[in-house]
């Protein structure tokens, strides 16, 4: 495979790509984000792709892409997502701060 790095030379690039000066490149990093998270935890249960997409439902293409960063889940898909590994995602809207 002479030429063709692993997902972290895949990731260090999308993320330097999203980090251009451009506006609409920020949607990109978050989602690069939101793939990472689905992949890491996926990995930490040591399931495969193809497990997980047959049990939410998707193709393993489409969970790919998702964890790829190339690809924006539906909460309701991200959901399925979720309970296909047994476990649940918590999204946070905006930042809190201590009082």
């Amino acid at each position: 495979m002479a030429g063709h790095g692993g997902w972290s030379d895949y990731r260090a690039r999308r993320l330097r790509e999203a980090a251009t000066a451009h506006p609409e490149y920020e949607q990109a990093g978050l989602d690069l984000r939101l793939g990472d998270m689905v992949r890491e935890r996926r990995l930490e249960l040591g399931l495969t792709q193809a497990v997980v997409a047959e049990s939410a439902g998707i193709s393993q293409p489409a969970l790919s892409r998702i964890e790829g960063g190339g690809g924006v889940p539906t909460l309701a898909m991200l959901d399925r997502i979720a309970r296909a590994m047994h476990t649940t995602f918590t999204i946070t809207v905006g930042e809190q701060t201590a009082a």
